[in-house]
């Protein structure tokens, strides 16, 4: 656990670092080399904790992949394709490693004895009596599905329209024109937050919700628990939101 606090430190650094460049300095995320962050990521996943294994997975497999602008395709007046490598941080991906190194760096600090003393009290309300019960697919669909209750009910009440799943999540969160403002959209960081937690919101509705909704599928207690975390980390945020 040391080493894990020690390079979630280190991670921290490197962030503020980013944000300090961004929103002092005024340097664009994507002129800032991607190398540090990708480094101190890289060895930060290893040492996350089992009970965290949906963002540690998260973090391998769609955050770093993601983490380096896309390198520039073009073509010549021969008809050539030209390829110009680029090297700095893609704002969307850095928006969702701030997102998920803040929420790692509370839960660490807080130790909690129980499973439940860190989850959200809507997430505990209605999934607490099933997990308990070992219904552990049921306790999780139970928390998105609250989730997708409360962003539908706040963006019917501000707009209206009523949508559901991940477009509801997409249009709640949208960065051109946010129902829920999560980031100060005026600064780049602020844009980079509110992008990367809207991809996460729409994520849950159809990479965990809809596949428990539609499926009956089984898990195990320990996948029950990853995911309520996750859960919990979204409707915590929602409590944040920017006015």
């Amino acid at each position: 656990m040391n080493k894990y606090r020690e390079q979630l430190n280190k991670c921290i650094q490197v962030v503020d670092s980013v944000r300090n460049m961004i929103n002092v300095r005024r340097i664009p995320s994507n002129a800032i080399s991607y190398n540090d962050l990708y480094s101190a990521l890289y060895q930060l996943i290893p040492l996350i904790p089992e009970e965290y294994h949906t963002f540690r997975d998260r973090l391998r497999d769609k955050i770093l992949p993601n983490l380096k602008t896309s390198d520039l395709i073009s073509v010549n007046q021969f008809g050539q394709q030209l390829v110009t490598p680029q090297n700095g941080i893609n704002p969307y991906s850095f928006g969702e490693v701030i997102a998920t190194i803040t929420y790692l760096n509370g839960s660490s600090n807080n130790n909690p004895s129980s499973i439940w003393e860190n989850i959200h009290p809507q997430i505990v309300a209605v999934s607490k009596a099933r997990f308990n019960n070992e219904h552990y697919a049921d306790a999780v669909e139970a928390a998105f599905k609250e989730i997708n209750t409360r962003v539908k009910k706040i963006y019917k009440d501000r707009t209206s329209v009523e949508k559901d799943g991940a477009k509801l999540m997409q249009a709640a969160f949208s960065v051109q024109n946010p129902i829920i403002k999560l980031g100060d959209i005026s600064t780049e960081t602020g844009t980079n937050i509110q992008q990367g937690y809207m991809e996460m919101f729409a994520g849950a509705m159809t990479g965990i919700r809809n596949p428990q909704a539609h499926n009956n599928l089984l898990i195990t207690k320990d996948n029950a628990i990853r995911e309520l975390h996750f859960a919990s980390m979204l409707m915590y945020k929602i409590d944040d939101e920017l006015v």
